[in-house]
């Protein structure tokens, strides 16, 4: 990755790699590559190669060449979110052995453009851990049990990632991309940081996430592709100022189900079609909606990326017909080495196949529609109730935009089914509405014994939900 941006800088110096929201430049090629050296010496001090590093940085270029410096060291990198906490970190840094923690330096002075003094590189004493051999990148996820777990890709896996989409979407070397996702999650790292290594798309990190910063970034530095979660298309949609955006080519949205009238919004404002994507930490990119018609459906998520297999497969493991309901199964070269520790009960990864937890349905044309997530049951007073149901019944009701359901413990039921439901306040819904609606599509065992209606769910950067803020949103005492 790195000798391959090393390659695009020496044949162009001068071409540009960093952008400023207003579409000055910030780095050039050269320029990116000298800092990454620079940090690379430090890190030595720290690591031996084959040794792995913690990189928990927010977007910026110090973010970006601290991953380049330390693959030019031969260390691996387990990429951690920025705002993880120090305990957080440790115990990120403890499950994967690492030997040095890169983050934002606090002193006073620190943020200096000529040496990469932003960065602040720390040693750290510990025993080391088993890699799968090959491992270049550690993806950090919270894992079945809420402990850490790392997903573990070669150097050959990330670049086949990378090339799978660049070849789906049709991206090019000269596209500016607005990197507002974070790049050390899976979907920034694979839509933004690694087309500027591999094929020199200039980066563009806009000064906020809040909707008029992200306009800003869009327009100042135009933009031809933007990666986005359906909170910023909603909220970019929502500007009362928001003009066409001609430039922009590739917009795409990823991590949480996209309303299809948040797309639409979008479009008739910017004359700019939403393009849904579909990935995981485990195998990047799986599918991409590559049609030319807006959003027609909320799971739709389109039809394979090249090089990608889909299959959606029933509990014997053999694919389901068309129209049928199964796990999705992807067949990739982008498909892990394995995770880390490695699970305590059925592997998911196996080969070039990794069995997700999201439940789908395929139709004639290969088309991938996300019905819900795989998981255990509730027990509800001895009676088997699966959360997605309930989830699916309360998002039919108009005016609903989203809904998470959960099994909160209780000692006499076992489980009490709870939802938090996002609504639109001008539908106007009550939580006896949603009630009613409930008991006309479930039986009664199914009715949700706690519902508590709100304008969002918790979301994380990715636009995941934010399952510890729902449950104790859920457990607040009501007002």
């Amino acid at each position: 990755m790195v000798r391959r941006f090393a390659d695009l800088a020496h044949r162009d110096p001068a071409a540009s790699a960093i952008l400023a929201p207003d579409g000055s430049l910030l780095l050039r090629r050269s320029d990116l590559l000298a800092r990454s050296q620079g940090l690379a010496g430090q890190m030595q001090a720290h690591a031996r190669p084959g040794d792995t590093v913690v990189l928990s940085l927010g977007n910026s270029w110090e973010c970006v060449a601290a991953f380049m410096a330390a693959r030019s060291a031969g260390l691996g990198v387990a990429l951690v979110d920025a705002t993880a906490p120090a305990g957080e970190l440790e115990r990120c840094a403890g499950t994967v052995g690492a030997r040095a923690i890169v983050t934002r330096s606090t002193a006073a002075g620190a943020g200096s453009a000529a040496n990469g003094g932003a960065v602040t590189i720390r040693g750290r004493a510990g025993a080391t851990t088993a890699l799968p051999p090959g491992t270049a990148v550690l993806k950090l996820t919270s894992g079945s049990t809420g402990s850490p777990q790392a997903v573990a890709l070669s150097i050959r896996q990330v670049a086949a990632d990378t090339v799978q989409i660049i070849r789906s979407m049709g991206l090019r070397g000269t596209d500016t991309t607005l990197a507002a996702i974070p790049i050390t999650h899976s979907y920034g790292f694979g839509s933004c940081l690694m087309p500027l290594l591999l094929i020199g798309a200039p980066l563009v990190f806009p000064d906020s996430t809040l909707p008029a910063a992200l306009l800003a970034a869009l327009r100042g530095a135009d933009v031809v592709h933007f990666p986005a979660v359906p909170a910023m298309i909603r909220a970019l949609a929502a500007l009362p100022d928001l003009p066409r955006l001609p430039r922009l080519r590739l917009c795409l949205t990823a991590g949480a189900p996209l309303d299809p009238g948040d797309a639409a919004s979008f479009r008739a404002r910017t004359g700019v079609k939403v393009h849904v994507f579909y990935g995981s930490s485990e195998c990047g990119g799986i599918t991409f909606d590559h049609t030319v018609g807006d959003v027609s459906e909320k799971g739709r998520v389109g039809t394979p990326l090249w090089r990608v297999q889909v299959d959606v497969v029933g509990e014997d493991g053999r694919p389901c017909p068309p129209g049928a309901e199964g796990r999705v199964r992807v067949c990739s070269p982008a498909v892990a080495l394995g995770l880390v520790p490695p699970p305590q009960g059925e592997d998911p990864i196996s080969g070039r196949n990794f069995t997700t937890a999201d439940l789908g349905v395929l139709d004639h044309n290969r088309h991938l529609t996300l019905t819900g997530r795989a998981g255990a049951a509730l027990n509800v007073a001895g009676k088997k109730v699966h959360p997605e149901e309930i989830r699916r019944i309360i998002e039919a009701l108009a005016g609903v935009h989203a809904a998470v359901v959960v099994g909160l413990p209780d000692e006499r039921r076992g489980d009490l089914v709870a939802a938090l439901v996002a609504t639109d306040p001008a539908a106007g819904l009550t939580e006896a509405n949603v009630l009613a609606h409930c008991r006309a599509h479930l039986a009664p065992y199914k009715l949700p014994h706690r519902l508590v209606l709100v304008r969002e769910l918790p979301r994380s950067d990715r636009g995941k939900v934010k399952r510890e803020e729902v449950v104790t949103m859920l457990r607040a005492p009501r007002r």
